[in-house]
């Protein structure tokens, strides 16, 4: 008995030995992340493609070995402070038996959004307040051997994004009017709902907005950019609502842009034309001087979606010309004839 504990001991530290010796030769890689994105030189404004410092998500990681699944990544926060180097706590390494490595992840720093079973996430209660709001959802990605490498996450905007110009047409131009803006509100506009991803398809998520409430009022500092209202409207657009984040949504005719404006002649005559309203499905895909039907109207705003409305004000101006009718004809001739 003691000759063979000393030669299991013995086999024990041989066995050690090698796993220590594999180590130093071949040692096991960390699991990293890197993101795509259109660019990564600038902090993330909501509503642009750029990530930066103190950006974040989260990630739902599962390794398979020899077809068990199992979780390695369970809602995990993985931040950066540049833009392009992300971290997490406690280290995962690579696992060189797994035969593949399934990955979701979902950033949403205003919203708490909580990673399932395969990366689905439950109907979830958001509100989008448009100036910080902008949930970016990854899409779904399988690793095979070789292990090593970061796991490249592509993210993709769920929410839409509005932005709302207005110009002064060309024959007001020419006639050296100035149109003001004195008031602007997107209403109506649905601003609380429920998201929730049901799978991937082709590596993509489904999503789904539902119950969603359209009472929320957007106005010139609702977007990330904040705006002024123009005092001398140009021809080019100026910016009204600059950078909304907006949950996607059918656009009823109860969704409206109101605006209030004055227009001032060369003589400095004012016409003030107070809360306009405009129903913003009459919006097309044209610019001309018809509005929805026949053209193409814009009748829901879609997720991942950019929009870029453009309110061109032109007026129909007072004036008069005059002539004189001419005397009746035919002419009437009257006859008298008195005889004393």
């Amino acid at each position: 008995m003691k000759k063979f504990l000393i030669l299991s001991a013995a086999v024990l530290g041989a066995v050690a030995c090698s796993n220590t010796y594999e180590v130093k030769t071949a040692p096991e890689k960390a699991i990293g992340f890197g993101t795509w994105t259109e660019t990564l030189t600038k902090a993330r404004t909501a509503g642009t493609s750029t990530f930066g410092s103190g950006d974040s998500f989260v990630v739902e990681g599962i390794k398979t070995v020899e077809s068990n699944p199992s979780t390695v990544f369970d809602n995990v926060t993985v931040s950066t402070t540049d833009g392009s180097t992300w971290t997490y706590e406690n280290t995962r390494f690579w696992d060189s038996s797994a035969s593949k490595y399934d990955f979701y992840a979902v950033s949403s720093p205003n919203t708490v959004l909580t990673l399932g079973t395969n990366g689905t996430i439950a109907a979830t209660d958001v509100t989008f307040s448009g100036k910080n709001n902008d949930i970016l959802l990854a899409n779904s990605v399988e690793v095979i051997p070789p292990y090593g490498s970061p796991v490249a996450l592509h993210f993709n905007h769920i929410g839409a994004l509005v932005d709302l110009k207005v110009k002064k047409s060309a024959t007001l131009n020419t006639a050296s009017a100035t149109v003001a803006i004195t008031g602007v509100t997107l209403e109506n506009i649905d601003g609380e709902g429920k998201v929730a991803v049901t799978g991937y398809s082709s590596n993509v998520p489904s999503v789904s907005w539902t119950n969603l409430d359209g009472n929320t009022t957007y106005g010139i500092t609702s977007g990330a950019v904040d705006c002024t209202l123009p005092t001398d409207v140009g021809t080019t657009g100026d910016d009204l609502i600059n950078t909304l984040v907006v949950i996607p949504q059918t656009l009823t005719d109860a969704k409206i842009l109101k605006i209030s404006y004055k227009i001032t002649d060369q003589a400095g005559n004012e016409n003030i034309f107070s809360n306009k309203e405009i129903k913003l499905n009459l919006f097309d895909t044209e610019e001309n001087t018809t509005n929805g039907s026949p053209d193409t109207p814009i009748s829901a705003w879609a997720a991942a979606t950019h929009y870029i409305y453009t309110l061109t004000i032109d007026a129909n101006m007072i004036s008069f010309t005059a002539d004189i009718n001419d005397w009746s004809t035919p002419i009437v001739n009257g006859y008298n004839y008195l005889l004393n």
